[in-house]
């Protein structure tokens, strides 16, 4: 009676294990799969800064193509297509990287990170990971292609000097560099993964411009008449009048005009 007992005893101990063992596992599995699920789910809003810091660097890009910041030769053909990086920066900041705003042209000179932050980048506790302007930062530089192009364009440019070419910009390869820093004070992320100390996605994208961005006609004017030797005036003019009693026709030759935008009078409408 008594070993009854006992083998009744000893089979509902390890019964009782049993059931405790199991149920530690499906604990610790369980809180494992809840820090994979935040895991996941963090990767996902990072995920999305990425791709979001690759459009941007697109974004500073492709605005050289429009905008130089070429100290040395855009404001001698018109100042209105120059742009900073810092003022790329700033519309970045509110265009590419805000919620749901608006373009403005106050975008450029705002300095500050858009009023309607995106959503995606908040962590798990809600609070955002982009927290100040400073963690963005906008660079660009601008060189040569290294091709022959680059021989092309600096045998038009030494010949400029003397009337016979044409004063063109040659670094027109322009390079954008965006950076985003964000997540380094979240304390959500620091639970999940201990060594935690921020992210940086930084990326660069590179463009060929257009070497041909004169302001307007008068600027275009000026840039074409490095290339047209008779535009030089008082000499050409001089010469022409020792010339012209040896041919009437001489005196009504006009070299060196330069007539931009000119419009055939066929091509225009009646308005």
């Amino acid at each position: 009676m008594n070993m009854r007992r006992k083998m009744v005893a000893v089979r509902s101990r390890r019964r009782a294990q049993q059931g405790q063992a199991l149920v530690e596992v499906l604990v610790i599995a369980g809180s494992a799969l809840i820090l994979a699920f935040l895991g996941m789910n963090m990767i996902g809003h990072l995920s999305d800064a990425r791709d979001r810091t690759l459009s941007a660097s697109r974004y500073a890009a492709w605005e050289r193509t429009v905008y130089f910041d070429d100290k040395s030769w855009a404001p001698t053909y018109g100042s209105a297509i120059t742009k900073s990086d810092a003022q790329i920066r700033s519309e970045i900041a509110q265009r590419v990287l805000g919620h749901d705003t608006k373009l403005a042209s106050q975008d450029g000179s705002a300095n500050a990170l858009a009023a309607q932050p995106e959503p995606m980048w908040r962590d798990v506790a809600g609070k955002d990971m982009l927290r100040q302007y400073s963690d963005l930062q906008v660079s660009h530089s601008s060189s040569g292609t290294g091709t022959v192009a680059d021989k092309a364009l600096g045998l038009l440019g030494s010949v400029s000097g003397i009337g016979a070419g044409f004063d063109l910009p040659v670094k027109n390869q322009q390079t954008a560099s965006v950076s985003l820093h964000m997540g380094y004070d979240s304390p959500t992320l620091s639970s999940l993964w201990p060594s935690w100390q921020g992210v940086t996605f930084a990326d660069h994208n590179a463009l060929l411009t257009n070497t041909w961005t004169p302001d307007g006609s008068d600027k275009a004017k000026a840039m074409i008449a490095d290339a047209v030797p008779t535009a030089k005036g008082s000499v050409i003019e001089y010469g022409l009048d020792v010339l012209a009693p040896f041919g009437i026709d001489i005196s009504h030759l006009d070299l060196g005009r330069i007539e931009p935008d000119v419009v055939p009078q066929d091509r225009l409408g009646n308005k």
